[in-house]
């Protein structure tokens, strides 16, 4: 266990230096963004984003997170080999047969042939970065992988420069930069992983795909009704109060987004270490243990954060979007549950039971849109943040029962009553946004985080300085 925990902790800062560093570079991205694309273009780029998002999970069918579960589990080569070869050829075909049709449908969305075409491209950039990211993180390179990251924001943050200021090519400029910067880091990946040696075209095997696409198929319908959920939010919103409303809740999930940033870094390493316990024995202890130091360590970053937050909304919010203050106590009840039901879903991955994150993502999907419209016209723009928070509750405690059934992890509810306590308390003092009520939050996660964190943070650094 404590070997786990150690390449836990050393997966998580690795990840995390290649995951914070782009994050840095989009921050210096988006003036260059702002300033030399009009609105229009702006508003198309977001919408190349997001369709993204969207086509890509559904396009790949997740094969991704197959391969990458698979990998971990087998150390024969001609294993490897079946699946990075089955997984990458899969995408090459999937890739010529869906984006004639994405290129046709763009044509009629007026984006013209030369837009159409780079648009197709960045696709498909994206879709083999999102592969072979998961490959190289399956043999065994995540520092590769974080050095790959690191390589396609760079490119694309230089390139665009170049487009925009140099070259003055607008929208196109940037569309070719986002491609140029995944066609660099694919190539970053292939050569300093050395994966051509398990990719041969002999050993494309059936029986190999089918057995990726069971495992990841399953998982896409959970990326498209998380993909609803954020749009649901928006569109009822846009639908019932206008696009003020809206524009005020973009805001309001600003602050929330940042622990929603950091936390993901944690669960990339996560899925690999649940993945690994599950196939040394029974790792009901060890997901009991992790379930508790989580839990505590996410209730003391959200009572700093909580701390902290009139500063940060000061900083970082400007003009007439006072009202979104708010919304950003419910929203971060939202984002911890978020986090709960990714944990679970390290657990079904590793488990191979990826049905189940499909069922209970589109479950929770539905419970959001009709919560959101039932509340909607009776408390306004608080119904997205409650249902969002509803939302993930739902999934998080449908996914705890439901893998109860198979794996025992053991819950210390005191232990979990007193964190959620000392959360509903302080988001209460912070929505009632009155100064003495604001030390309150400070005191809470002051003692909160020395009588729960700082032991574990100690053994963190200790295990990294180890390694």
């Amino acid at each position: 266990m404590a070997d786990r925990n150690k390449e836990l902790a050393v997966n998580t800062i690795i990840l995390g230096i290649g995951q914070l560093i782009p994050k840095f570079l989009a921050v210096i991205l988006l003036p260059l963004l702002t300033t030399y694309l009009s609105t229009d273009e702006y508003g198309n780029y977001d919408l190349i984003l997001s369709v993204a998002s969207l086509l890509i999970p559904v396009v790949t069918l997740q094969i991704q997170q197959a391969v990458f579960r698979y990998l971990l589990s087998t150390t024969s080569v001609i294993d490897k080999t079946k699946y990075v070869t089955s997984a990458i050829s899969y995408i090459l075909i999937s890739s010529a047969i869906c984006y004639p049709i994405v290129f046709v449908f763009l044509k009629l969305m007026h984006l013209g042939t030369l837009n159409s075409i780079l648009i197709c491209v960045l696709f498909c950039s994206e879709a083999l970065y999102v592969l072979l990211g998961q490959i190289v993180r399956g043999l065994g390179f995540n520092k590769k992988y974080s050095i790959s990251v690191v390589v396609y924001s760079t490119i694309n943050l230089l390139f665009t420069a170049f487009m925009l200021i140099v070259l003055k090519l607008g929208l196109e400029g940037v569309i070719i930069s986002l491609a140029f910067g995944y066609f660099s880091a694919d190539f970053y990946m292939i050569v300093a992983s050395g994966m051509v040696k398990y990719y041969k075209i002999s050993c494309f095997d059936k029986k190999s795909l089918t057995q990726l696409l069971k495992f990841s198929a399953p998982i896409v319908p959970s990326s498209v009704a998380l993909w609803v959920v954020n749009l649901s939010d928006r569109l009822i919103i846009i639908h019932f109060m206008g696009a003020t409303a809206n524009g005020i809740y973009a805001v309001a999930n600003k602050i929330p987004s940042l622990y929603s940033t950091a936390y993901s870094i944690f669960n990339l390493s996560w899925t690999e270490t649940a993945a690994r316990a599950s196939d040394d024995g029974d790792p009901a202890e060890y997901y009991t243990k992790l379930f508790h130091g989580l839990f505590d360590f996410l209730i003391g970053v959200m009572l700093g954060l909580i701390a902290v937050t009139p500063l940060i909304f000061k900083v970082l919010v400007k003009g007439s979007y006072g009202e979104a203050f708010y919304q950003v106590p419910i929203l971060y009840f939202g984002i911890f549950f978020n986090s709960l039901v990714n944990f679970y879903s390290g657990i079904y991955i590793a488990l191979k039971r990826t049905k189940q994150v499909g069922y209970s993502s589109v479950a929770g999907a539905i419970f959001n849109a009709f919560v959101n419209i039932f509340l909607i016209k009776e408390i306004g723009l608080y119904a997205a943040s409650i249902s969002t928070a509803m939302s993930f509750l739902f999934i998080a405690l449908y996914r705890a029962y439901d893998l109860g059934k198979v794996i025992k992890i053991k819950y210390d509810l005191k232990d979990i009553l007193l964190g959620m306590a000392c959360f509903i308390i302080a988001s209460v003092s912070l929505f009632l946004n009155k100064s003495l009520l604001l030390l309150v939050c400070w005191i809470i996660a002051v003692f909160y985080n020395i009588k729960k964190n700082i032991p574990l943070l100690k053994k963190i650094v200790h295990q990294f300085v180890k390694h």
